[in-house]
């Protein structure tokens, strides 16, 4: 079982991750939308759809993490 202290380090560092990722998947689903009405033409370009689709993964990722976290103070097995 982890430290208090290890366990702060965890929860902090989960909620760093969380915030990045969410950043940079609210960046690129910018990006995207920027290639549709009334600005573009409706066709993001393949970069800018394979970094939504990393970015959204990412995220899910950072947020299963902060979920489980969630859990484990809910359930009492974090203090």
């Amino acid at each position: 079982m982890a430290t208090q202290e290890e366990q702060r380090k965890e929860e902090t560092e989960a909620i760093e991750n969380g915030r990045a990722a969410f950043e940079r998947r609210r960046d690129a689903i910018i990006k995207v939308q920027r290639h549709f009405y009334p600005v573009g033409n409706g066709m993001p370009t393949t970069a800018d759809m394979d970094e939504l689709e990393a970015a959204d993964k990412d995220w899910k990722s950072a947020q299963a993490v902060v979920e489980r976290i969630v859990d484990e103070i809910r359930t009492g097995k974090r203090r």
